[in-house]
């Protein structure tokens, strides 16, 4: 078994989380597994050292100089979690940026925005240099592991194309670890973190949430993208098909090998054509207060038995995709009931002839131009694109049902770049 353990900040906050942590990752060398460790900085030492070099610096903006200082974070990490395992006599080897005649990862980061002062995953371009780092790999790493020794790797950072040490963007341990896990063809991943694993809520907000012993991959990629801070959404796109992944708990280390979610399938990258010739359902007016009217709209939904392929609102418009078969009667329905009820409306109005492409890919969360290069195929082919309407990892285009054939083929070809 060879697997990649990314600890966060949280489960290293004290030298004594370090040893426990080292403790347990030596018992499974112990039992002839081959691991790597990925260390985040511990506590909030990130947010301290960002704090200290921006008073220290009257503000500086230079993204390089302030990364190279930010990597002390996890430096420390890195040689408590080397110094401790030694303890429990195994060979070990720290990888830090600064070392750049043998740091693995190798890639180019948008430093045009500051590193965030909060602890939140953060949004920040990365382009990874394959070649330089598939070398480095195959140079630095494997050869450690194929001795039993464990090279424990900093999250966070890269080295750029030109030398540079750079952050990642917050919680980019995460990427990190996905990265490593890529690169030496780990069987699984573990992510020890401050909660059990994912959960069906937000525990601060919801009372006794459950927890999801198995999570698909395209579940846990809309859970990520939606706000819940289990993992950087962007880390799961260098996940391989065939790794596993698993989120646990630090607290739970005594059962590292079988705790926590367990994170299954595959990445989809899909398009998706609606079989259906669909109609537009459009209600205009002045819908700045709409509590009564949705729960009218939902209501009418559920009397007549009818479940929409899409929907889109805004403040002067709602807007749902029917089968065209249902659209007549569905409009004739719902125009008896609410234009007595809500006199803001102004029109309920009815159009046919549309079809639906939705595209699927992980790659897409906060990737920037997509829909540019979605939308522009389109244009230069003169289809006419008459909404569309995005979720985390979904595209849906509507345009005319007449268009489909040609835009499904253009579109596929779109896929194709974001599949690799």
């Amino acid at each position: 078994m060879r697997r990649v353990i990314k600890f966060g900040g949280t489960s290293l906050a004290t030298p004594e989380l370090i040893r426990n942590a080292a403790e347990h990752v030596a018992r499974l060398v112990q039992y002839g597994e081959q691991i790597a460790v990925v260390c985040s900085a511990p506590g909030n030492a990130t947010s301290e050292l960002l704090k200290a070099y921006d008073a220290a610096s009257a503000g500086s903006t230079d993204f390089a100089s302030v990364s190279e200082f930010a990597s002390l974070g996890e430096e420390q990490s890195v040689q408590l979690m080397c110094a401790a395992l030694r303890s429990f006599d195994i060979s070990t080897q720290p990888f830090l940026p600064r070392h750049s005649d043998r740091w693995p990862i190798i890639a180019d980061v948008d430093e045009s925005i500051p590193l965030s002062k909060a602890k939140a995953n953060e949004e920040r371009a990365i382009t990874l240099r394959t070649q330089h780092t598939v070398g480095r790999f195959r140079r630095f790493i494997l050869p450690q592991l194929r001795v039993g020794s464990v090279p424990v790797i900093s999250g966070f950072f890269v080295q750029s194309s030109s030398g540079k040490v750079l952050a990642m963007g917050r919680g980019g341990s995460d990427v990190t670890a996905f990265i490593v896990a890529t690169h030496i063809s780990a069987d699984e991943v573990v992510i020890v973190t401050d909660v059990q694993g994912v959960l069906s809520a937000d525990p601060r907000l919801a009372e006794n949430p459950r927890l999801l012993e198995e999570l698909t991959l395209s579940d846990l990629e809309v859970i990520s993208s939606a706000g819940t801070q289990v993992i950087h959404p962007r880390a799961l796109k260098y996940r391989n098909p065939g790794l596993r992944a698993r989120l646990i708990d630090y607290r739970e280390l005594d059962r590292l090998d079988s705790s926590g979610t367990s994170v299954l399938g595959a990445s989809e990258t899909t398009l998706y054509r609606n079989p259906d010739e669909l109609s537009m359902l459009t209600l205009v007016g002045d819908l700045t207060d709409r509590v009564g009217l949705l729960s009218a709209l939902v209501q009418w939904m559920d009397e007549n038995h009818l479940s929409p392929a899409a929907a889109s609102t805004s403040r002067r418009f709602i807007c749902y995709y029917l089968p065209s078969g249902i659209a007549d009667k569905a409009y004739s329905s719902l125009h008896g009931k609410l234009t007595k009820e809500f006199p803001e409306l102004t029109n309920i109005s009815l159009r046919g002839n549309v079809g639906e492409l939705r595209l699927r890919s992980s790659r897409f969360i906060d990737e920037p131009g997509v829909l540019a290069e979605v939308t522009g195929v389109l244009a230069n082919a003169r289809i006419n694109v008459l909404e569309v309407i995005t979720g985390l990892t979904d595209i849906s285009i509507f345009i005319a049902y007449g268009d489909m054939d040609k835009a499904e083929k253009l579109l596929g070809r779109v896929l194709e770049h974001f599949s690799g």
